[in-house]
């Protein structure tokens, strides 16, 4: 099986799947009894988070040849044991680690080797050899019993994204821009293939029967009229390829046309080369695609599905498939699926020749929701008696669950046969924890507690109750939004986001407390919720809801600057006005020396003498006055 280089799922076989979450965490789940076995947390699984990963499993013989011949002293660095299950894992740094399934602890860690991230990973067959390639543009062979790197060789001018080794382990294939095939003997480029536009980031070959013996053959001849199967990033279509010795084809000859691009796809091959094959194709829509196609020649058209496989739940919502494989212990197609998240898978095997349609649509739960089915008769509650005259309720998680005692003495407890019957209702209690309720004493109450508000918007949660929800919801305090989105449980932090989103949809003046319990759930789970692939849309039309309501607040801004200069210019004018409109308290004209003597000037000599007769008569009437008042 294939994976794109998005996707970090693998099965081996049809019994366990591994898949790499996106915190760097490796997670073993059992198909069978749907399980998870095994969970490995690197130390650096934050930095350096898992690429690709690829199974590695060997039985015990007695002519095992997948091992080292035995020596009289065993060599400490022989980590290869003759039954083993390994997975090696490529990293974002570079490094490659290989994980033993079987004893559930890191094996050994190969470093040194890529200066960029692994983007590929694969095993030899016939040893304990394994491959890697990188953005480095080199390809690496590594020996997992020494623990060492055997070669190192130079692949491509551009990043190399996928590698496969062929049948007979005699040739490999590398992918990035081009298709190479390389003789893993000489290291040498032997045929080369193009077609795709985007870089080939997974392939897949096709084993069909041999027609010569590999034992004598060289490298090519080993893979004469051999095919395999190509994906391309950014492809809505999957290129099937045949390698020859003579008269090479460097085009593709089928194409499989796919609505969306590959997550991984798996082959099904025939025990004749006249037989059609199959191949599985899982979407990034998360539906699963079957083909059937018989290799014997270049195709024009493009080959369409023969069956189109969905999974969704009872409420119409799609589940996302993880993986998909072909059961190969069956002639007949037997599909294994594996859908949910890393909180919760579920396994199902399907025989898709039972279904006479080509749509196939699987109602299904969803394995991320925990559903706890209790009978009731095995069910015994011993339920504490409560007096019908002073009825005491008890909110989970408030301290001081003790039990009032009987202030009367002398008074015997009855019995209560319907204590149902007594008990508040639901609306009541939420009455009874609202912070702005006071006591008829004017006492004021003390605000509920952050425990048992998750508790009860867990419930509002699961049963979808309005009241309840509006109820818990309408807190705007920050300590004690920021402790409950603590104590939620992890399995409603989704459940809690989408009621949210629902509620940021209505009025502007009520988003602002809702804006609130968004932040601080995304800023408390955040890590939680980058493991779940099914919140990149919800958080997508999240932000396309911010951004619709925000899309004018820039064009907002400027008009409100605009708005506040011109409202300052207008009560500038308006002060200037009033303070010329004042009349004056002190006026001073001064004139000139210049004008005082052109007006002497100006003035006749007749004008001279009235002044001086005018004086003179000023004068002595002055003195008669003075004369009188002596």
């Amino acid at each position: 099986m294939a994976a794109v280089g998005r996707c970090k799922a693998a099965f081996s076989g049809e019994d366990k799947l591994a898949l790499c979450s996106l915190d760097g965490v490796l997670h073993v789940w059992d198909v069978k009894s749907g399980v998870e076995r095994h969970q490995f947390t690197p130390a650096s699984h934050l930095t350096a988070t898992f690429t690709c990963l690829s199974w590695k499993i060997a039985h015990h013989r007695n002519n095992d040849k997948l091992t080292t011949p035995k020596k009289k002293k065993a060599r400490k660095s022989e980590n290869i044991s003759p039954h083993f299950e390994y997975i090696a894992l490529g990293t974002e740094v570079g490094d490659a680690l290989l994980y033993d399934n079987i004893a559930g602890d890191l094996v050994c860690k190969f470093t040194g080797g890529h200066n960029g991230r692994i983007n590929d990973i694969c095993w030899k067959s016939d040893d304990n050899t394994f491959f890697t390639c990188s953005n480095d543009h080199h390809i690496i062979e590594w020996d997992a019993s020494h623990s060492k790197h055997k070669c190192k060789w130079k692949a491509d001018k551009w990043e190399v994204h996928s590698i496969k080794v062929g049948p007979h382990c005699k040739t490999l294939l590398s992918a990035g821009k081009t298709i190479k095939l390389w003789s893993l003997k000489t290291k040498e480029v032997i045929r080369r293939f193009n077609g795709h536009l985007s870089p080939v980031i997974s392939m897949l070959f096709v084993e069909l029967p041999a027609k010569i013996s590999s034992h004598d053959s060289t490298a090519l001849e080993a893979v004469d009229e051999t095919y395999f199967l190509s994906a391309a990033s950014d492809g809505h279509a999957l290129n099937a390829w045949q390698i020859r010795s003579t008269k090479p084809k460097k085009n593709a000859i089928t194409t499989f046309s796919l609505p969306s691009d590959a997550l991984m796809f798996d082959v099904l091959s025939p025990s004749s080369r006249d037989d059609p094959i199959y191949v599985l194709v899982t979407t990034l829509d998360g539906d699963v695609l079957v083909f059937s196609h018989t290799l014997n020649g270049p195709m024009k058209k493009p080959l369409t599905p023969i069956y189109n496989i969905r999974v969704v739940t009872p409420t119409a919502e799609q589940l996302s498939v993880i993986s998909a494989t072909f059961d190969k212990k069956n002639e007949d197609p037997v599909i294994v699926l594996a859908y949910g998240t890393t909180a919760g898978i579920a396994f199902e095997t399907l025989k898709i020749k039972e279904h006479s349609g080509s749509e196939i649509c699987l109602i299904r739960e969803d394995p991320a929701q925990v559903h706890v089915l209790i009978e009731k008769d095995k069910l015994k509650l011993k339920e504490p008696l409560k007096n019908k005259e002073n009825v005491t309720t008890i909110v989970p998680g408030v301290p001081g669950h003790n039990r009032l005692a009987v202030e009367k003495s002398g008074t015997k407890r009855k019995k209560n046969p319907s204590i149902g019957e007594a008990q508040l209702t639901l609306e009541e209690r939420l009455t009874a924890m609202s912070v702005d309720t006071a006591s008829p004493n004017g006492d004021y109450k003390a605000p509920p507690n952050a425990d048992s508000l998750a508790i009860l918007l867990s419930q509002g949660l699961q049963s979808n109750d309005r009241d309840v929800l509006n109820q818990v919801l309408q807190h705007s305090n920050d300590n004690l939004i920021r402790n409950t989105v603590r104590q939620v449980p992890i399995n409603y932090v989704v459940s809690l986001l989408k009621e949210l989103t629902e509620r940021l949809k209505g009025t502007p003046e009520k988003c602002l407390i809702f804006m609130k319990w968004t932040r601080t759930t995304l800023s408390q789970h955040a890590s939680y919720l980058m493991t779940l692939p099914e919140v990149v849309p919800l958080l997508t039309g999240l932000y396309q809801l911010i951004s619709v309501r925000t899309q004018t607040h820039e064009r907002l801004t400027k008009l409100e600057g605009k708005l506040d200069l011109i409202m300052t210019q207008i009560v500038s004018r308006k002060t200037t006005e009033k303070i010329s409109e004042q009349p004056a308290l002190f006026v001073v004209e001064e004139d000139s020396s210049d004008d005082h003597d052109e007006d002497i000037n100006m003035m006749s000599p007749e004008s001279f003498d009235e002044w001086d007769e005018g004086s003179e008569d000023e004068h002595e009437t002055n003195e008669e006055t003075i004369e009188m008042q002596g």
